[in-house]
């Protein structure tokens, strides 16, 4: 490759380390100092992913979104396709995060339950929702409290 004067200036201002001839451009490290936190409903999911697995669960789909709403976590155990609605909080909120779950939300997320089973043709399947609650320390940091409730409605 022959040096020139444009491809100088683009070393200057990429954001990459600049190379020399010959040399492979190589992005600069990753600092650890720089990483963002994942939203503490993210982490709650990615907690409860992991807590299913490690009962048995094999996960389907999560984040299943419709015109009607969302469903967190879809995944089969035992021949029951589960729903599960996730729930994360802090503890300096002083309330359990399964309040939030009313009559509305409810009937809400079984709609979304029978138009999931229907577009993924598996209509004839045995059907338990579950709600897991995570509680995380008050400075958000460190492990949750897990709390899974089976067939929860």
């Amino acid at each position: 490759m022959k040096w020139n004067a444009l491809s100088a200036l683009r070393g200057l201002f990429s954001k990459h380390t600049p190379s020399t001839r010959g040399a492979s451009r190589k992005k600069a490290p990753w600092r650890w100092w720089t990483r963002k936190r994942l939203p503490l409903g993210a982490r709650g999911e990615l907690a409860a992913r992991k807590h299913l697995r490690s009962l048995g669960h094999r996960i389907l789909d999560t984040n299943y979104t419709h015109k009607l709403g969302e469903l967190d976590i879809i995944s089969e155990r035992q021949g029951n396709i589960v729903f599960t609605e996730v729930k994360a909080r802090t503890a300096i909120e002083g309330f359990r995060p399964a309040d939030n779950l009313g009559p509305a939300k409810i009937r809400k997320l079984r709609r979304i339950a029978e138009v999931y089973l229907k577009h993924r043709a598996l209509t004839g399947r045995r059907v338990q929702f579950d709600i897991i609650e995570l509680v995380y320390p008050a400075d958000g940091r460190g492990k949750p409290k897990i709390e899974h409730f089976e067939r929860a409605f």
